[in-house]
């Protein structure tokens, strides 16, 4: 569960993310963020996230008994300031940038069960 509250000119983000893949080695992520819990999935945003930004962690690398080629872990978010323009789109429009990824994603995975 991860929220973002805007304060002056940047965003803070607390909370954390569980099972991310490629999380413990990636420099830079994109992460989504509750910045309107009562707008539901409107109420979600999208935002770039460098491993450098203070307060930013990974807790633990997690074991999985599939795709071991890629890491997974646990992301932990404390009081991480990020700047207004690390934010993908628009406040509130990060379920459009999450389903725009999948898209490319679902075609990308649907070759590993034929060998590809």
């Amino acid at each position: 569960r991860l929220r973002a509250e805007k304060r002056n000119d940047r965003y803070v983000l607390n909370g954390s993310k569980m099972w991310i893949t490629n999380g413990p080695d990636a420099e830079t992520l994109v992460v989504y963020a509750k910045t309107d819990p009562e707008r539901h999935s409107r109420g979600i945003t999208a935002f770039i996230i460098e491993k450098s930004f203070a307060g930013f962690s990974v807790a633990q690398k997690l074991d999985k008994l599939g795709m071991r080629g890629s890491n997974t872990g646990e992301l932990v978010f404390e009081n991480v300031e990020v700047p207004f323009e690390n934010v993908l789109h628009e406040e509130g429009r990060g379920v459009e940038v999450l389903m725009s990824g999948l898209d490319y994603e679902r075609a990308v995975l649907s070759g590993g069960p034929i060998g590809l």
